[in-house]
């Protein structure tokens, strides 16, 4: 019986394993000193990546000249991007805080009593209940005491309300106190943006010559991550601010209160599965309704359900034409996922992270073709 040989640690091997650990050891520690400017250089990745485009086209413009292109890219995104979406960002914090006092207002002052306190004689809850348990009775069945469901709802939405305001109020005021923080990375930001964009290239190069798989593989990824993401930025994220904008302009017209915090509210709840953006303006348009506002909150439902659910059906297939559609779930799971473990910047890692998987399963789908069809 032949006797197997043991590989042996030969000088060759060893310098290769110390090579290995090394090299290790290192990008872990870089990974901990690079590690306060993750969220910025993701951000900045992500930009680079969306007006690649445009860069490409004012590198032509310029005769070729990166450095200019890549400052003009920038200035672009300074003046679209960042500049609206901080204002948008005070606007919406700004009405946030004044939905939020004027709903805990009205839950104190018992405003809506008449509506939750169903257990006390005289309110209309109490009131239409006790018609329908009569009428019930008429037939044979049994009465129903409903003073035994004294459930407190509004002392339940005033604690909640009570502790988003106080964590609210507690997120902004370390905003406010890490500012500096906040003019550095702003910095940081766009110093990485112009690299990215005129470097990009090259530093995508430097990672497929490093990386150990295949080049048709490497091609592949990039273009399904790409079509990913794509799809679901404007299948999905677009799609989000085109209704949270005509819902906010249903808000207006009818007189809601603070019409950007709710069309925010709007564009976000868009991401849930089959009941979307009615999650807020269906109760938005019965709360009119029952506070005497009939004709607005019969104009806003009407609103809802002809144009504002329609977007979904008609604008997103067009915006996802010929890119790689998302399931709705599995999107709305990983923003909502996200929010939970990474925070606020978690609505981009969330599906961030999904568009990476959905692009490693097609390389796996691609490379055991044949044994998954078996």
């Amino acid at each position: 019986m032949p006797i197997k040989k043991t590989p042996q640690l030969t000088v060759q091997n060893f310098a290769a394993y110390f090579l290995i650990v090394i090299i290790v050891t290192l990008l872990f520690v870089l990974f901990g000193i690079y590690s306060p400017f993750w969220n910025i250089l993701i951000f900045a990745t992500l930009f680079a990546t969306i007006f690649l485009p445009i860069f490409k086209k004012l590198r032509d413009l310029f005769g070729g000249h990166q450095r200019i292109a890549s400052i003009v890219t920038c200035i672009l995104v300074l003046f679209v991007i960042i500049i609206p979406l901080g204002l948008f960002l005070i606007l919406l914090v700004n009405e946030g805080m004044n939905a939020f006092s004027d709903i805990f207002h009205k839950l104190n002052s018992g405003f809506f009593d008449q509506y939750t306190v169903w257990w006390k004689e005289g309110n209309f809850m109490y009131d239409q209940f006790q018609s329908l348990t009569a009428y019930i009775s008429s037939f044979g069945g049994e009465s129903f005491d409903i003073t035994g469901l004294n459930f407190d709802i509004i002392g339940q939405i005033t604690s909640g309300i009570a502790w988003f305001t106080k964590n609210s109020f507690e997120t902004i005021s370390n905003f406010l106190a890490n500012i500096i923080w906040f003019i550095f990375s702003f910095f940081i930001f766009f110093f990485s943006l112009y690299y990215f964009l005129k470097d990009g290239e090259f530093f995508a190069k430097k990672i497929t010559d490093l990386s150990p798989l295949p080049k048709k593989y490497e091609a592949a990824i990039f273009k399904k991550f790409k079509e990913v993401t794509l799809a679901m930025l404007f299948g999905i994220f677009f799609t989000a601010v085109i209704q949270g904008t005509l819902a906010g302009i249903g808000y207006a017209i009818v007189g809601v209160p603070n019409p950007i915090f709710w069309a925010t509210a709007t564009g976000f709840f868009s991401l849930v599965p089959l009941f979307g953006t009615a999650i807020i303006w269906g109760p938005t348009a019965l709360i009119l309704m029952l506070t005497g506002n009939l004709v607005g909150g019969i104009g806003l439902f009407l609103w809802g359900m002809t144009v504002v659910a329609t977007v979904d059906n008609f604008v997103r297939p067009y915006l996802i034409e010929g890119r790689a559609p998302v399931h709705p779930l599995l999107t709305f799971l990983a923003v909502l996922g996200g929010l939970f473990a990474f925070g606020l910047q978690g609505i981009i890692y969330g599906p961030l992270v999904l568009n990476l998987l959905l692009a490693f399963l097609h390389i796996y789908e691609m490379e055991y073709a044949k044994v998954l069809k078996h």
